[in-house]
């Protein structure tokens, strides 16, 4: 089994908030499923940039009482300083949502504000052959809720669903 070094790890929090025009009013929220997908990193000296999308599907009751969808991609990015960390190594991201609150403002305006865990780590596989660096897949986590106030409890490990 090939061996490599951890250079550093340091987790950041990412901030991501966003007014979504719906294109149909809304009376209620029902669920917002949201994942953090297209990670990218770059390396330079004692910093590591990183970039990604918050995915997310909106499910919502319009004014015929019938379950409607809408996406909604929204791209961020973030830095985190880590001395040592060089050009040439390799960079993994995991994100973790940890937090989702949404509001409708009015019947077609949806206020979101995400808080986003990100570790990232960066190793050295300079004296590996053949091998690829990867970020973890695509986490995906599901919000419920029904009305304007939300509060969370962990349905498993990798899923967390807000209702009201």
């Amino acid at each position: 089994m090939a061996n490599f070094n951890v250079v550093a790890e340091e987790t950041v929090q990412v901030l991501v908030e966003d007014t979504i025009d719906l294109f149909t009013p809304a009376q209620k929220i029902d669920q917002i499923v949201a994942r953090v997908e297209n990670l990218r990193c770059h390396i330079i000296p004692d910093k590591v940039i990183f970039q990604a999308v918050l995915h997310k599907q909106i499910f919502f009751v319009n004014e015929e009482n019938v379950v409607v969808h809408q996406g909604a991609d929204i791209p961020f990015s973030g830095f985190v300083d880590l001395p040592g960390v060089l050009p040439g190594q390799c960079c993994q991201l995991l994100p973790e949502i940890v937090f989702i609150e949404a509001e409708l403002i009015d019947g077609e305006t949806l206020r979101e504000v995400v808080v986003i865990d990100m570790t990232v780590r960066v190793l050295d596989l300079t004296n590996l052959e053949n091998i690829i660096c990867h970020t973890a897949p695509n986490q995906v986590r599901v919000f419920t809720g029904r009305g304007q106030n939300f509060s969370t409890r962990e349905q498993n490990p990798r899923t967390l669903v807000f209702t009201r």
